[in-house]
């Protein structure tokens, strides 16, 4: 009787060791060093920082269609590109200047653009302007408003008195001044000194805003019931671009990072096999415009994507913070959706913080109720400036990263199997028990 017990003990034994080997074999083994490449090609310079409206993002945006194609994803509704319109800064073929005018028109003096001054990139409705102390102006330490009949135009002292940092442009937003410059402290103070001697001060930004059709890239993992609610991956992949002296906003973090994760991890959930419900792969333009592209894809396809769970990826690669949950504004810790990732941090003790803020493109789904969340290594100290470089990328933090995200999928769309999740434990353990049991087996054979 104790040898067939023991028998029967080795075969379970047997059983599990095998199947666990099985999908040790087949797993794609998830790699960070591929992440990291990505994050390098796609904020080289070769893009020219990225920036929606450009040569350098359609590229981008052809690249990742590429991509989702060699993977094996299915073109969403048909097809990889789902597009839209929107504006853009359109870049001139002018060179910028801002100058001091004496009353008979001489250039009494002109700043060195990147260094006295540099152009802020939220809007360029009007891009030139004339002024004295006559016209409608307000003058403060570290700012000047200068208005003209409809326009308005707003040069500002920079934190830090640095001109390196660039926000995001919001030429969809009608309440924004017309030109936004950025001045040092220096520069401001002098020109306030010459508006006081009734000197005239012109500015021209060789930008203006025009029309543009972008896409978003979609593709889609088909699960066995195509019918049940979806699980959305996601990540933007525009950025910058570059200022007028040709200095790149590459982006490595933000976001290449997200993207370039999202590529990787495409290829391990393709080796799982079919889950359980269809999983959509997207990959998101205009971001860095106010999530144009992500507001345009969800609305779009609302009914689909009800009842759904969305998992966004928003710089994925700075070991120097936690790995941040970020909901919307209005969520919380007791969300059920947050609740439920944060549980899967908790059984695998990895170091997390709390982030409601509408600031990624989940925001696009929470805005519908449908259950969302970015990941985000929320580490702000080079976002938006030209030093967010990929050598500063940590491959531990991507591996962070995965090690949640990875449960959390096999979680949501293969229904826990518990082989997914623990088949490297049930593997060692299964050889380990499996050689013992073989060798007690054995005696117990010679002994009958």
């Amino acid at each position: 009787m104790r040898k067939q017990f023991t028998s029967f003990l080795l075969i379970i034994t047997l059983l599990l060791f095998t199947n666990s080997l099985n999908i040790s074999t087949k797993l794609y083994d998830f790699n960070h060093t591929e992440v990291k490449n990505t994050i390098a090609y796609l904020s080289s310079n070769n893009f020219k920082g990225r920036l929606s409206g450009t040569e350098g993002n359609l590229e981008v945006t052809a690249f990742i269609r590429n991509q989702f194609k060699n993977l094996g994803l299915e073109p969403f509704n048909g097809n990889y590109y789902d597009q839209f319109e929107t504006n853009y800064p359109h870049r001139l073929q002018d060179n910028p200047f801002l100058r001091i005018i004496d009353k008979n028109g001489a250039i009494l003096k002109e700043y060195q653009y990147g260094k006295d001054y540099k152009e802020e990139m939220l809007n360029f409705k009007n891009n030139y302007v004339v002024f004295n102390n006559k016209d409608a102006l307000y003058q403060a330490e570290t700012a000047l408003q200068v208005s003209k009949g409809k326009d308005s135009f707003v040069f500002f002292v920079p934190e830090n008195n640095k001109l390196t940092f660039r926000s995001s442009f919001m030429g969809n937003e009608d309440k924004l001044h017309s030109m936004y410059v950025m001045l040092t402290k220096e520069t401001l103070a002098d020109i306030n000194k010459h508006i006081g001697q009734n000197k005239k001060i012109v500015c021209f930004i060789p930008f203006d805003v025009r029309k543009t059709t972008l896409n978003n890239v979609v593709g889609v993992i088909k699960g066995k019931d195509s019918k049940a609610p979806p699980i959305v991956i996601s990540g933007h992949f525009d950025h910058l671009g570059a200022d007028l002296s040709g200095m790149v906003y590459g982006g490595a973090l933000d976001n290449a990072s997200g993207i370039s994760f999202v590529l990787e991890f495409t290829k391990y959930i393709k080796s799982l096999g079919p889950p359980d419900r269809d999983i959509i792969i997207a990959a998101f333009n205009a971001e860095e415009f106010g999530c144009l592209g992500s507001n345009h894809f969800v609305e779009k396809n609302l009914d689909r994507l009800k009842d759904a769970r969305a998992y966004n990826f928003d710089m994925i690669g700075s070991n120097s913070v936690p790995l941040s949950i970020m909901g919307a504004k209005a969520d919380s810790d007791k969300t059920d959706f947050v609740r439920s990732i944060t549980s899967t941090f908790n059984k695998s003790k990895v170091n997390y913080n709390y982030l409601f803020e509408d600031a990624s493109d989940h925001e696009a789904f929470r805005k519908h109720n449908i259950d969302a969340v970015t990941f985000c290594d929320s580490d702000m100290s080079k976002i938006h400036t030209p030093e967010d470089k990929v050598e500063y990328i940590s491959t531990d933090a991507i591996d962070r990263a995965f090690n949640i995200v990875s449960k959390e999928i096999v979680k949501e769309g293969f229904g826990s199997d518990p082989m997914l999740i623990h088949y490297r434990k049930i593997f060692m353990y299964s050889l380990i028990a499996g050689l013992i049991l073989s060798i007690l087996y054995s005696i117990q054979v010679r002994n009958h």
